[in-house]
């Protein structure tokens, strides 16, 4: 099928009937086909096809179809006389549409930050730039990574796109890994620079980590860049303030604001949250809360309840939710694993570290602004009154020293602000104004490849401590190695 009406009906038939059309086109953002901001005509015996927008117009000359799906059809076209290329209409709300267009993103991100490299490193080469998936050596394909080359020096560049998904964050997480993989593999180069890229006005999700990390290790450098690849410095001491809050740590103030007498339920943790409601839990599960008067229940969706459906559900949950159990695959068994690991932590403080106070201990406070980032987060004390933050996981994630951080700078701006003690948190213990350590917490095997990488990249000013667990933590912690900062275990673990 190559005549000009043929070709006509096919894109026309495939444009009314998409949900979201759009024009896919190497090298290009994805443009969408919005009605009366595209045309086909003929021209010289060729069908014209033209899109445009407020910033961009294009215009193909389709030559013929190379193939055709539900979801996607595929043109041969001639952007130059005897010059073949293909070009994509797709639709973006098909299952796999996403996917094709956050692909063809990238790849159009990808040449303009090699020109923009080009530019503003004239004198180097880009030697290397990137982004395919890496699954052997952790490397995302979220971000744009690269390497430039002058002599015998290198430089590892990483790059966030812009309208980028995921958190920013993560820039400075994988442009480390970058950075290590290169100085690994390249043996005779001296790759002693990291050069981070982030979209104007994401920059200080980027820039409050990549201002831990220590320059006798690297000399990192982060920029931003516009709409039109003009790129600036970011210093770090002005990345502006951090996203959190502290909340009064309070309790019901009227006896008849008081929590109803609940049955003895053993297994049943009752834990305090620092806005006066009583969360019930059996192995870190959520099952129940009291608040303001009020008693729900339900896992996910609570609904207001009996004290009598609390306690059938409680024995249910007990039942499944040991460390001895039977079916190990049962839904109520599998569910919220870090808070399980959390719970076991809760309960036995000392054995993870034997200078943590028994209480209090406090879950996510401070607060973060942004959504649940799906790690447990844990503050406790020593027995000194320095501060100590422990981060739980149940299962490998690169992100973990990071995300620890992240949660490390909020408590100490809120330490050194005196917030804790004002707002009502470790009452009558003395708390010292110096940095708070980091304890990570996780399975033995759970702990990311990466983490030793990641860490020997950070200040030695920040102290943190990897813990890692037995197997068989759901029912008795047991630790296997404790291990500070950068150092690796023990063959075998």
């Amino acid at each position: 099928m190559s005549t000009t009406l043929d070709l006509r009906n096919v894109v026309e038939r495939f444009v009314a009937a998409a949900a979201q059309p759009a024009l896919l086109d190497p090298g290009e953002e994805p443009l969408r086909l919005v009605a009366e901001q595209w045309s086909l005509s003929e021209w010289n015996g060729r069908l014209l096809l033209q899109a445009w927008d407020s910033h961009r117009n294009l215009v193909r000359r389709i030559v013929g179809l190379k193939d055709q799906k539900r979801d996607r059809l595929c043109f041969v076209t001639e952007r130059f006389p005897k010059t073949p290329g293909e070009l994509q209409i797709a639709d973006l709300a098909a299952p796999l549409g996403l996917e094709l267009e956050r692909r063809t993103s990238r790849v159009a991100f990808r040449d303009r930050f090699s020109l923009l490299l080009a530019r503003e490193y004239s004198g180097w080469t880009v030697h290397e730039i990137s982004t395919e998936t890496n699954l052997e050596q952790s490397l995302s394909p979220a971000f744009v990574r690269g390497m430039l080359r002058l002599g015998s020096t290198g430089m590892a560049v990483m790059a966030a796109p812009p309208g980028v998904l995921t958190d920013v964050g993560g820039l400075v997480t994988f442009g480390l890994i970058w950075l290590d993989y290169l100085r690994r593999r390249e043996k005779r180069l001296t790759v002693n620079r990291l050069l981070l890229f982030a979209p104007l006005g994401r920059e200080p999700e980027a820039a409050h980590r990549a201002a831990l990390i220590s320059p006798a290790t690297v000399q990192c450098q982060l920029y931003v860049y516009d709409e039109k690849d003009r790129t600036a410095p970011v210093d770090f001491e002005d990345a502006g303030n951090l996203d959190s809050s502290l909340p009064p740590c309070h309790r019901p103030a009227s006896p008849n604001a008081e929590p109803p007498v609940f049955p003895e339920l053993p297994e049943v943790d009752r834990v305090h949250q620092s806005d006066g409601s009583l969360s019930l839990r059996v192995k870190g599960l959520e099952f129940a809360r009291w608040s303001a008067g009020r008693l729900s229940c339900g896992i996910g969706r609570r609904r207001r309840c009996t004290m009598e459906a609390v306690v059938s559900m409680a024995r249910e949950l007990t039942r499944v939710r040991t460390g001895i159990a039977a079916d190990i695959h049962h839904p109520l068994y599998t569910q919220c694993p870090e808070g399980w690991l959390e719970a076991q932590v809760r309960t036995h403080p000392q054995t993870i570290d034997a200078s943590l106070l028994p209480g209090p201990i406090y879950g996510q406070v401070p607060i973060f602004g942004s959504p649940d980032r799906g790690i447990i987060d844990l503050l406790g004390v020593d027995h000194t009154g320095r501060l100590v933050v422990v981060e739980l996981k149940a299962t490998a994630d690169l992100q973990l020293p990071f995300q620890a951080l992240d949660y490390w700078l909020r408590v100490r701006k809120h330490l050194m602000a005196g917030d804790f003690e004002r707002l009502g948190y470790f009452a009558g213990i003395p708390l010292r104004r110096v940095s708070p350590r980091i304890l990570l917490v996780a399975p033995a095997l759970e702990f990311h490849s990466t983490s030793e990488a990641i860490l020997g990249y950070l200040s030695p000013e920040i102290e943190i401590t990897r813990i890692g667990l037995a197997a068989s933590w759901r029912r008795e912690l047991q630790v296997m190695f404790r291990l500070r900062g950068a150092e690796y275990p023990q063959s075998g673990y």
